[in-house]
């Protein structure tokens, strides 16, 4: 029978980004957390600001390196069976972490449901993402793709993208439970969904595509009543209020090259008056 992993170090930027969705899943299921943190540094080069990320590449990265060839952030590190395992990319570590968990359906269909959700999810947060590492000539057209954005992920058509998710909801059977997307019980696609969900969120009330809206609501008075159940009951699970309460949740949503979502408490980094104090590791046990 093989052995539970009885630690996990899991290294990413010093966003939520990628790394979130994974490092929910360690500390739901319990497992300690070693969460190394990469910071990207602001740095002057030809009178502009640039950011660059040093902190991995010329350190962890060449050991890791030799571990795995295809090492990237963000990436899994951790024995098992007294075997040593480095896990690299995103969905890579969000499947192999739902199937050791539990957290990846109870059956062959509901193991392909998770696959498709997951890759559901990761081109509904492409959307958001692509735009806040966009750079625009000046406020007019920054807001321009905003809108863009918003008509992209929540117009009410078979092609918009948060619609996909509302229909999903809608169409499970009523034996099934609404605040999974698979089944009755918790799967890596609804960690990642919900991190993207947060994410728009944000991105909702910063540019106030919804007049009125507050965390809580945002998303049913954007017409996704299904959508922010999900959302709201997500995020009050018991097993992940650790996680809520934690300097992990602090972090923000992308780097600081990023237009939106990059500040500590804002929505864009300014190297003049923002330090980046995170810790180059949070612990969680």
């Amino acid at each position: 029978m093989s052995s539970k992993i009885n630690k996990v170090t899991l290294g990413y930027w010093s966003t939520k980004g990628l790394g979130a969705a994974s490092r929910q899943m360690i500390i739901y299921a319990g497992i300690p957390l070693v969460a190394k943190i990469y910071k990207v540094l602001p740095k002057e080069e030809n009178g502009e600001v640039i950011y660059e990320g040093s902190s991995w590449h010329d350190n962890d990265k060449i050991e890791l390196k030799k571990k795995n060839s295809l090492i990237n952030l963000p990436y899994l590190q951790f024995l098992k069976d007294d075997e040593e395992y480095v896990i690299s990319h995103s969905n890579t570590c969000l499947t192999f972490l739902g199937k050791e968990f539990g957290m990846f359906g109870q059956t062959s269909k509901e193991q392909i449901e998770c696959e498709q959700l997951l890759q559901e999810s990761v081109d509904l947060r492409s959307v958001v993402t692509k735009f806040a590492y966009t750079h625009f000539l000046n406020k007019e057209e920054e807001l321009f793709a905003a809108k863009e954005v918003f008509i992209s992920a929540f117009e009410k058509s078979n092609s918009g993208k948060l619609q996909k998710f509302e229909h999903w909801l809608n169409s499970k059977d009523n034996n099934l439970s609404k605040n999974f997307l698979v089944g009755n019980s918790i799967s890596s696609p609804d960690f990642n969904l919900f991190d993207t969900l947060d994410l728009y969120k944000n991105f909702l009330l910063y540019y106030n595509f919804v007049e009125g809206a507050e965390d809580n609501n945002v998303f049913n008075l954007a017409g996704y009543p299904l959508i922010s159940e999900f959302f709201n009951n997500f995020r009050l699970l018991p097993k992940l209020q650790k996680y809520i309460n934690s300097e992990l949740y602090k972090l923000p949503f992308t780097n600081k090259g990023a237009k939106f979502g990059s500040g500590k408490s804002g929505i864009t980094w300014d190297p003049v008056i923002d330090n980046d104090t995170t810790p180059e590791e949070i612990i969680i046990e």
